[in-house]
């Protein structure tokens, strides 16, 4: 009864409920086996607590639990959602300490960690060390690996890896291409960068090529659609509705008209609005891949618009740079995001200025300065625009995990999130530029409506330039 009550909590990541379970498990003298064990370390792995994990791991080493490669697997898993790749390395070793079969997960997992922690060397030494453990790198591995590589600026160890991996895998794969080539770019190798693109273009487009377009007029339900060509697909995204939501109601559709199968590869938030694209084609279709391969290289252009609090940004038409590593760990489910003083992903975001605002209360009294502004995130983190923004004490409007101290009365006359996305750019699969756009959405516009627009004169002294970082 107590093991398949620990593993229903493990199911719903109910990790405090899971290791109550195990200790009264011990206070009734039911002996512990590795199966609740199991599935107590699953537990905290989903809920993103790895220092419980790995103690877990401890007390079943103590009580003379056996620990085998799932225990394990979870509790690497743990530390890497948790950013912590030395204590999954360290895990590592111990599991060859005490025999415990490391397999493919085990690896991917441990990679995944050195990754995210921007351990581009301990990556390679992980696949390095794979082939004698008798374990073959899947896709997975390649992939992670080349983000390593990519964030560590060593475009040698990414074009190396990367001909390795299209010898094993020589399907189009638009994410470890891209990888690759922000790998070049980022290392002011332009001209290879780019003759790592045509030559894969070329070479998916031998084996694949997209399908004749749907007609716009074809479509009566649903999304709006706002551009379909050359494979990109753009969508007006409404507020509230999420990423996979819509592209399922597009598949929907496309069914419906004969139409080819459709890809995400890119996202925007539950809270936000704008233009969304989707690839037409399969995952490993020539329009994915080139899509996947742009916004992984950051040769996407996506623009937002967005209103924050706090001191404005700068005067208008004010360009402002914010560069700060940031860190995601998932607790409960839920993605958190916080700006890295130590390790972290790179990550940096433009802003421009478009008009200040303030906002008087029902009481009349004149509430704090605001900023309308573009922004550009110019890599692709999870909530980077909140975090980045909250960072400087300009949190988002109406942001309820970033900007809570306002969140309660902003929401008042901004009801949800605002940032929209309004325009993003991109290449189709014949090299034609794709640009789609998104006006304001009403909910939005109408926020702006209930505010007082400052000219630059009433505007002095609300003036503070965030310093690039």
């Amino acid at each position: 009864i107590f093991s398949a009550a620990v593993s229903a909590c493990e199911k719903g990541g109910k990790w405090v409920l899971a290791l109550g379970l195990l200790s009264d498990m011990g206070a009734a003298r039911v002996e512990l086996d590795t199966i609740s064990c199991n599935a107590g370390v699953s537990a905290c792995e989903k809920g993103g607590e790895w220092a419980q994990a790995l103690e877990l791991l401890v007390q079943m080493l103590a009580i003379h639990v056996e620990l085998n490669t799932i225990t394990c697997n979870a509790a690497v898993s743990a530390c890497e959602k948790g950013g912590e790749w030395d204590q999954a390395l360290e895990l590592l070793g111990q599991m060859l300490a005490i025999h415990v079969e490391l397999n493919t997960i085990t690896f991917n997992a441990a990679v995944s960690a050195c990754e995210k922690g921007g351990k581009w060397v301990e990556a390679l030494g992980l696949l390095a060390d794979m082939p004698a453990s008798r374990l073959e790198l899947d896709t997975y591995t390649f992939n992670t690996a080349l983000k390593a590589c990519e964030h560590g600026s060593s475009w040698q160890h990414s074009v190396a890896l990367f001909t390795d991996f299209c010898s094993k895998f020589p399907a189009p794969a638009g994410m470890a291409a891209g990888s690759v080539i922000n790998a070049c770019r980022m290392a002011n190798s332009w001209r290879l960068a780019c003759l790592v693109l045509d030559r894969e273009v070329h070479r998916w487009l031998a084996v694949d090529r997209p399908k004749s377009v749907v007609p716009l007029e074809a479509f009566q339900n649903g999304p709006r659609i706002l551009l379909h060509q050359g494979g990109v697909l753009a969508v007006l995204k409404p507020a509230d509705v999420s990423t996979e939501r819509v592209i399922e109601q597009l598949r929907d559709q496309f069914r419906a008209l004969g139409g080819s199968e459709l890809t995400e590869v890119s996202r925007l938030d539950i809270q936000t609005s704008g233009v969304l694209v989707v690839a037409v084609g399969h995952f490993s279709s020539t329009a994915a891949s080139y899509l996947l391969a742009q916004f992984a290289a950051r040769l996407a252009i996506k623009t937002y618009q967005c209103l924050c609090s706090g001191h404005v940004l700068g005067s208008c038409g004010s360009k402002a740079l914010r560069s700060a590593a940031l860190s995601t760990v998932a607790v409960s489910g839920t993605k958190h995001t916080s700006v890295s003083l130590s390790g972290g992903q790179y990550a940096r975001t433009s802003f421009f200025v478009k008009a200040l605002y303030s906002y008087k209360g029902p009481s009349g009294m004149e509430d704090e300065s605001f900023s309308f502004a573009e922004v550009r995130p110019i890599t692709g983190r999870t909530h980077q625009i909140r975090v980045h923004l909250a960072s400087i004490g300009r949190p988002l409007v109406s942001d309820v995990i970033y900007g809570r101290q306002a969140h309660a009365r902003e929401s008042r006359w901004c009801p949800r999130l605002f940032l929209h996305c309004r325009r993003t750019s991109v290449l189709d699969v014949d090299g034609r530029l794709c640009c789609a756009e998104a006006p304001l959405s009403p909910d939005l516009s109408d926020a702006l409506k209930m505010m007082n627009r400052l000219d630059e004169t009433s505007a002095l002294g609300r003036t503070s330039v965030p310093q690039e970082r």
